[in-house]
């Protein structure tokens, strides 16, 4: 038993001899971690203006962002000359594993930056969980925006991102989900759109200023791209559509204003939303039937100047879901329109007529783009009023 003994043990340590360790193990102090990537063309023919935001941890010290910014630009033939540039400049090394945002310049994203994300997704810090997002003029002057919150331009676009499902206003596309796309000819890819807002912009007003001046980022809107090309801007309401369709509402306000003239007019927030859709064959004819049903919460009702019975009230909600019924409609089919102009199919329905008819599918791929001018679209929208929000001293109810 005694020898049995001495003989396990020696058999665990030599388990234990070939078990590997951190034998490259880098301490955080030695890293500086890469925040945002911006991808601009440089001013000579095929050279890149690539912008980086690292960060650099303090060690035994909670990290203020804004106090060890490090954001560089350099004009290079190809993402790795940028890489090995910014490391002389560094006294720490760059970590791209930390790597959360990539914004694509106006005039990159027209000429197309394929090439610009090979590097991204070869490498073994990759990840395909991070987000892409586009801007008119320069990546660079996105990232070198001083925020009056004093927050890194990189952090706040991906913590605006990520809360982006409070308003449902604007797409999240992911790399991962981008290069996926990509490799499908039945749907184009859609990129979310960041601008910086100025004081006056939109009429939006805000007092800019602080130690070092301020300005604010907005996400709206979204870029459609054949390929890894710009082609054209999604507007605010195409966006929307899009997002409707795509049946990816969670949460956003929705207005009846300009809808309809009507002297009573309604604001609600829409608390659940199911796009769904059909590809049915009539009579030989493929087209597509979207079927969405949202929940709303009526929050404001503005023009109502007459206290209301609760019938009359009841009345009053119910001709709100026709409403809004058309508002959502409205946006649809802009989006709808718009894809039509371009001939580019970025909502998808290709896609969903490939999961559903593959054997069509398999006929008109090839023609999809000039197909998808006059494909049939029909909507069919269901607006159901949640809460009207009424209560027993409500001014317009009696």
């Amino acid at each position: 038993m005694k020898r049995t003994n001495i003989g396990l043990a020696l058999i665990l340590i030599l388990c234990s001899l070939l078990l590997t360790g951190c034998w490259g193990k880098r301490e955080v102090e030695e890293l500086a971690p890469l925040i945002a990537i911006g991808f601009d063309l440089g001013q000579k023919p095929g050279t890149y203006l690539i912008t980086k935001q690292f960060v650099s941890p303090k060690k035994g010290e909670s990290t203020n962002v804004t106090d060890v910014d490090r954001t560089f630009s350099v004009e290079v033939s190809s993402p790795r000359e940028a890489y090995e540039k910014m490391s002389k400049l560094l006294n720490l090394i760059p970590f791209r594993g930390s790597l959360k945002v990539i914004v694509i310049g106006e005039d990159v994203a027209k000429a197309g930056f394929l090439d610009l994300l090979d590097l991204e997704q070869r490498f073994g810090e990759f990840r395909r969980m991070t987000y892409l997002v586009l801007t008119k003029g320069k990546a660079q002057s996105i990232l070198t925006m001083k925020m009056r919150a004093g927050t890194l331009p990189g952090m706040y676009i991906k913590d605006n991102l990520e809360t982006g499902g409070t308003v449902s206003t604007f797409p999240l596309v992911r790399l991962g989900h981008y290069l996926t796309v990509l490799s499908r000819k039945s749907t184009a890819p859609i990129i979310p759109l960041v601008k910086s807002v100025k004081p006056g912009d939109e009429g939006i007003e805000y007092k800019a200023g602080g130690k070092d001046g301020g300005e604010e980022l907005q996400l709206e809107g979204a870029g459609v791209f054949r390929g890894d090309r710009l082609v054209d801007f999604l507007t605010d309401k195409e966006t929307k559509g899009y997002m409707w369709l795509d049946n990816d509402i969670e949460q956003r306000s929705i207005s009846t204003v300009d809808i309809e003239e009507s002297k009573v007019n309604f604001v609600g927030q829409v608390l659940k939303s199911t796009t769904k859709y059909k590809v049915p064959d009539q009579d030989g004819t493929i087209g597509i039937q979207y079927q969405i049903e949202a929940s709303v919460a009526v929050e404001e009702v503005t023009g109502q100047k007459e206290q209301l019975s609760v019938t009359e009230w009841a009345d009053l909600m119910k001709g709100a879901e026709g409403s809004f019924a058309k508002a959502i409609q409205k946006e649809c089919e802009l989006s709808i329109k718009k894809e039509r102009e371009l001939s580019l199919d970025f909502l998808g329905i290709g896609r969903h007529i490939e999961q559903k008819n593959p054997a069509y599918w398999k006929t008109v791929k090839d023609q999809w783009e000039q197909k998808i001018a006059d494909f049939p679209v029909s909507l069919n929208v269901q607006v159901k009023i949640d809460t009207s929000g009424m209560s027993s001293s409500s001014a317009t109810t009696n």
